[in-house]
């Protein structure tokens, strides 16, 4: 009976997905791969990904990473359920990285890289990214 509940849900989200614009195909790769730690994908030119590691590691990851690309950083928030950084790349675009607390050791990263989708920013928000798991 699990199995087919999970069947049947499994089918609506590829109907979902199917009917949505965007990276459909991407995010159900992810879906199908159980949504493991460390597992990348892009919305709307915005890197996502869950990390165990927690909220307050990550934030000095991303701060480190900015500094070491020379990303200048504009705005800097950071409670205990969330982190926001703000700030420029070598080009001028906006740089936002966003860490969300999921539980003590796992934190929501996204990382977005200038206005629009393309695959420099997506390089980029990658290499961000890259910059701040080899921190912890």
């Amino acid at each position: 009976m699990k199995r087919i509940k999970q069947l049947m849900m499994l089918t609506g989200l590829v109907i979902t997905l199917g009917l949505s614009q965007g990276c459909a195909l991407l995010l159900l790769g992810g879906v199908v791969a159980g949504a493991a730690y460390g597992t990348v994908s892009y919305a709307k030119n915005t890197l996502q990904v869950t990390d165990h590691v927690s909220l307050d590691r990550s934030w000095a990851a991303a701060n480190a990473a900015l500094k070491e690309l020379s990303m200048v950083v504009t705005s800097s928030q950071k409670d205990g359920a969330s982190g926001r950084l703000e700030g420029r790349n070598a080009k001028n675009q906006p740089v936002v990285i966003e860490l969300m607390r999921q539980t003590d050791s796992v934190t929501e990263i996204e990382v977005t890289v200038g206005t629009f989708d393309s695959k420099d920013n997506r390089t980029e928000a990658q290499l961000i990214y890259d910059r701040m798991k080899a921190r912890y």
